[in-house]
C-alpha cells in the first residue's frame, strides 16, 4: 500500500519539477511513436480509422504551441511549424492522404532533436565555467 503511494507522489512531483525542455522533449519523442504506430495501421487495414491517434498529435500540438514565446522571432517560426504539422495532420484525417505521415514524423523527430541539441546547449552553458 506505501509503496502504491509513494509511486504516485513521485510520478506527482516528477511531472511538476521536469523542466519544460525536458517534457517538450518527451512530447514530441511520443508524438514520434504514435505517429509509427499509425502509419503501421494504415499499412494493414484497409479502411483505418486514425481519428483518435490524430486528435491526440493536434492536441499535444496545441501543447506546445502554448509554451512557445511568441513574441521571439525563434518563437514565432517555432509555432508557424507546428501550424504547418497540423495542417498536414488535418490533410491526412480529412482526404486520408496516409503517405504524409512518414514526413510528418520527421518533421517530429526533426524537432526533438533540435530541443535535445538546445537542452544540451543549455546543460553546458550552466555547468561550464572560466574559473577553476
Amino acid at each position: 500500500m506505501y509503496i502504491k503511494r509513494a509511486i504516485e507522489v513521485y510520478q506527482t512531483t516528477a511531472s511538476t519539477t521536469t523542466p519544460t525542455i525536458d517534457s517538450i522533449i518527451q512530447l514530441l519523442n511520443e508524438m514520434s511513436s504514435l505517429l509509427s504506430e499509425t502509419q503501421a495501421t494504415t499499412e494493414r487495414v484497409a479502411n483505418p480509422d486514425v481519428t483518435e491517434p490524430l486528435k491526440k498529435l493536434q492536441y499535444v500540438l496545441f501543447e506546445l504551441m502554448g509554451v512557445v514565446d511568441h513574441r521571439s522571432e525563434e518563437g514565432k517560426r517555432l509555432v508557424l511549424q507546428y501550424v504547418v504539422i497540423n495542417q498536414s495532420l488535418l490533410t491526412v484525417q480529412l482526404h486520408k492522404y496516409y503517405e504524409l505521415l512518414p514526413e510528418i514524423r520527421e518533421q517530429i523527430d526533426q524537432l526533438a532533436e533540435a530541443w535535445s541539441e538546445a537542452r544540451q546547449n543549455q546543460r553546458r552553458e550552466r555547468f561550464t565555467t572560466n574559473s577553476l
